[in-house]
């Protein structure tokens, strides 16, 4: 019998799973959006309507009292049924996030480890 051999995480920045909710806005689409997972190379959002993977979307997220934008390409994004509602699932990977972004979603992240406090 074959075995599997898991492969180790090829990610480049630790994602963080979010147990309290963070809004974000898809200001592309003009839709809301929630912030599932969060690293300092992308994250992980739910939406109501699929996102297009030939664009690059604008997404304004409101992280404690500070309000960041950061531009994402979608890497994966899948369908998932939630009641009797579809929502999708998709990973961005951020294009170009400016200093004070990447400062802002590090501060909140170091807060989420073991060890630190939450935002």
């Amino acid at each position: 019998m074959d075995t599997f051999e898991w492969l180790p995480d090829r990610r480049s920045f630790p994602r963080v799973d979010l147990l309290a909710e963070l809004q974000g806005h898809l200001i592309t689409l003009d839709e809301r959006v929630q912030v599932k997972q969060l690293s300092l190379g992308g994250l992980i959002v739910e939406t109501t309507a699929p996102l297009s993977p030939r664009h690059e979307h604008d997404l304004r997220i409101v992280i404690g009292p500070k309000t960041i934008i950061v531009r994402g390409r979608v890497i994966h994004t899948r369908a998932a049924l939630s009641g009797d509602a579809v929502i999708y699932i998709s990973g961005l990977q951020f294009v170009d996030p400016p200093a004070e972004a990447l400062a802002t979603i590090g501060e909140y992240v170091d807060g989420l480890a073991p060890g630190g406090h939450e935002a």
